[in-house]
């Protein structure tokens, strides 16, 4: 049963969009598509009625991002430019008014006019609204998060300017709007009682002397100048009739009365919809604009110190601060691929995704998602931190495997489900739904982390004693009678919390390498100990895969595939996708781990899955009834690793347009990914499911981290770094990303050799040639060039021919230049 609010909500939103041609309300682009394809349909395994599930937003969760980094607080920025601090209840946006006509123009309608919304550049976290009503009156809306004080706490900062689309006079009022409900929803309220996100505004109240608000028990925004009219309005009669919300708003007032109430204060204890209005009267000409500037308090401030503090330095001053700091760290600092303009948006993502990373970074814990996913997971920031360190955020990557690991590595002697406590590593997530996962992903991120700063940092060694062999021995000692992991839900994409899943299985034993090869490094005596740990594992992993094979093979199943677990057999379906990490990122293959059969097995279930999951993208029916962007990037990832850059090209351009959706002429996001893209929204509502979906968070931290790692990878990527050493260069480029006179070129890129690499490879048509010179290199590592423009037929290393044998060119360590000549 819907709870009061619950119900309230879901009446004012839908009121409010039908009955908008007499009253136009600011209904959230979010409420508006739930309304465009309506079905009584929802989840009920997570909320208790439909208007629990609308409160909560669903199925549409898609946003805009910006925030600082290492801070907890992120802030939403929604397709009209409303804006939301993640921890604050209220949502702030503009719109404009004009009292001669009465004519009210809210950028959330498409009546109201046009809206533009792009970042300010690729590498600047600032969100940039364009908004052009149909008389010429436009309004340009400017927001960045930064930092004020010698505490350097968080302010969000919007700057607006208004003028004239044509140059003819124009005149009339802008407006800010302070509402409860915003890009992520009214309130996410489960069965089982969490309120995850509560926007719920009891009580507001406006505080002309500061041109302040405040908010329940917190600051709102605060104005550089003093709004001409006001209005705080709520529910001052107790009622329980949805219609007096529509009729005692801010936006009735003006359409009506052509003025707001100038009330500084209201509770509304019912809905908690309360709502505020301000105006600031404008006339403009010819190039001249009208400017406010609105400063969000997201961080904790009290009293006259700290509002000086925030109001002290200009807005123009924090502006510039952020853009220098954002410029230095995404276009001077780290990896910084350069590729032709054919594929030039390649690396303006890449930045992007850095800057996501950066900003998901709460202290050094960098978490999957600013909202319902802003928590520490070990297996979502594996993957997170072995990107930043490879791309060049170190720093970030050592604070959260060298500080944050250990504070999740459990001392107790109790049980965790059938396991043992001491060793595990798990906080809330990994214990309350047996995440068996999480000790292979700390080994594995712990010891690729330690090759890449190299012996001198001796990272590994300092976490060698308990944290990695401790954690190997749970590994080793906590398994069920077939030597697997036992039951349970690593990850919400593999199925059922009540079978085994081989992804577990994969990063044990990917785990338990990276550990037995440092204790090799650091000379630790448990050389043995965990060698003979790691054959266990793949012992009984290899030998539950072929049994596994083999009965689907019985049964007549035609095709080859592993399915996500030894309790599946037979399971066709797209939990499979877990076996894509048998290649990325834990590289089994190389080596055979398992085998050269089971290679050939996970190969040829590449293809399974592509033959029947990708439209695009990788369709996720099982699980999700979604795509899966960070799974789309997985199996494009292991297919380079696979060598097939062709399908991982396909795969690419999908994830590419994945990160821009658009919706009726709308940008939905703007270069990021959630964990669940609709199939609605991919669809452009071509397709809507018969049943509910699930969505997730964005910009989704671990999605940002495996387009790092792919791109880099795409650039360069190491193999067999314990036996024979070497590096592939420019493995994933494409001939038709570089045309005649073109580069690809990358330089002080990290390695798991501890060394950095760089390489310029210039491409001349003309001539069929490929010159690759390495500025940079790790000692005593070879290289391979995989040519892909044609078959190789010579080269040479420093002026010398090589042998020419495949299209895979083998070229000596510590070659300065090599060319490719091909057909």
């Amino acid at each position: 049963m819907a709870q009061t609010h619950e119900w309230m909500f879901y009446e004012v939103m839908w009121r409010s969009w039908a009955g908008r041609a007499q009253v136009p309300c600011p209904v959230p682009w979010w409420a508006q598509q739930a309304f465009r394809r309506w079905s009584d349909d929802f989840d009920s395994g997570t909320y208790a009625s439909k208007e629990a599930a609308l409160a909560s937003n669903a199925l549409y969760r898609y946003w805009h991002m910006v925030g600082v980094k290492d801070h907890r607080q992120e802030s939403l920025v929604g397709q009209a430019g409303e804006i939301e601090p993640v921890y604050d209840k209220y949502c702030l946006s503009f719109f404009l008014f004009d009292p001669a006509t009465g004519a009210l123009n809210l950028p959330q309608l498409p009546e109201g006019g046009q809206v533009v919304q792009r970042m300010e550049a690729p590498h600047l976290p600032v969100v940039l609204t364009d908004f052009r009503t149909p008389d010429g009156v436009a309004f340009v809306q400017r927001t960045f998060a930064t930092t004020v004080g010698a505490r350097q706490r968080d302010l969000v900062v919007t700057r607006l300017t208004v003028g004239s689309v044509t140059g003819r006079p124009r005149e009339g009022w802008l407006c800010a709007a302070v509402m409860p409900a915003g890009p992520s929803g009214f309130q996410r309220h489960d069965r089982n009682g969490r309120q995850i996100t509560d926007r719920r505004l009891t009580f507001l109240r406006h505080l002309p002397e500061e041109n302040r608000v405040e908010t329940n028990t917190g600051w709102g925004p605060v104005f550089d100048r003093a709004p001409e009219q006001y209005g705080v309005y709520g529910n001052p009669g107790l009622s329980y009739d949805p219609g007096v919300y529509l009729t005692h708003s801010p936006f009735h007032d003006l359409v009506t009365g052509g003025k707001l109430n100038g009330a500084l204060q209201a509770q509304d204890q019912i809905a908690g919809l309360c709502s505020a209005a301000f105006a600031w009267p404008f006339r403009v000409v010819d190039d001249e604009v009208f400017e406010l500037d609105a400063r969000l308090p997201v961080d904790f401030y009290s009293g006259a110190a700290d509002l000086a503090e925030i109001t002290g330095p200009p807005a123009a001053d924090l502006e510039e601060a952020n853009r220098r700091f954002w410029t230095t760290k995404l276009c001077e600092q780290g990896v910084q691929p350069e590729l032709p303009r054919e594929v030039g948006h390649l690396t303006d993502l890449f930045r992007e995704a850095r800057s996501q990373l950066l900003i998901l970074s709460d202290g050094g814990e960098i978490h999957p998602g600013p909202t319902v996913y802003d928590s520490f997971w070990i297996r979502d920031s594996s993957v997170e931190a072995t990107a930043c360190s490879l791309v060049g955020d170190a720093a970030l990557a050592e604070h959260q495997l060298g500080t944050h690991y250990p504070l999740k590595f459990n001392r107790g002697t109790g049980r965790v489900g059938p396991c043992a406590e001491y060793g595990f590593y798990g906080g809330p997530h990994e214990r309350d739904d047996r995440e068996w996962d999480s000790n292979g992903q700390a080994l594995w991120a712990i010891g690729r982390f330690d090759r890449t700063r190299g012996r001198a940092a001796a990272f590994g060694a300092r976490l060698y004693t308990p944290y990695v062999i401790d954690g190997a021995r749970w590994l080793r000692d906590n398994r069920d009678q077939y030597g697997l992991l036992h039951s349970g839900w690593s990850a919400e994409h593999l199925g059922e919390r009540d079978k085994p899943h081989y992804w577990d299985d994969l990063w044990a034993l990917a785990g338990l390498y990276e550990a037995a090869r440092l204790a090799e490094r650091i000379g630790a005596p448990d050389v043995p100990e965990l060698w003979a740990a790691f054959a266990d594992v793949q012992r009984a992993t290899a030998a539950s895969i072929r049994w596994v094979l083999e009965e689907q093979r019985r049964r007549g199943e035609w095709e080859t595939y592993i399915p996500t677990g030894p309790g599946d057999v037979g399971r066709l379906d797209s939990t499979m996708i877990g076996a894509a990490a048998f290649f990325h990122p834990l590289r089994l293959h190389m080596g055979s781990k398992l085998g050269p059969d089971i290679d050939r097995a996970a190969r040829w279930t590449l293809d399974t899955m592509y033959a029947h999951f990708v439209s695009g993208g990788y369709r996720h029916e099982a699980a999700w009834n979604a795509f899966g962007p960070y799974l789309t990037t997985q199996l494009a990832h292991a297919y380079l690793l696979a060598g097939d850059p062709g399908r991982m090209d396909e795969l690419l351009g999908w994830i590419v347009g994945a990160a821009f959706p658009r919706a009726e002429e709308r940008a939905v996001a703007l270069g990021a990914w959630n964990e669940q893209h609709a199939f609605t929204l991919a669809s452009d509502f071509r397709e809507v499911p018969s049943r509910h979906w699930y969505m997730g968070d964005i910009p989704h931290g671990w999605a940002a981290a495996e387009y790092l790692l792919l791109i880099r990878d795409i650039l360069l990527f190491e193999a067999d770094e314990d036996r024979d050493p070497h590096l592939y260069v420019a493995p994933g480029v494409r001939p038709h990303w570089v045309p005649d006179g073109a580069a690809v070129a990358v330089e002080a890129a990290p390695t798991l050799f501890g060394e950095p690499f760089g390489y310029r490879l210039v491409h001349d048509a003309g001539a069929r040639t490929v010159t690759v010179d390495v500025s940079e290199a790790p000692e005593r590592v070879r290289y391979v060039y995989p040519c892909r423009f044609g078959r190789v037929r010579a080269a040479t290393a420093d002026g010398r021919g090589l042998t020419v044998s495949g299209d895979d060119v083998q070229v000596p360590a510590g070659t300065r230049r090599f060319t490719v000549t091909y057909a």
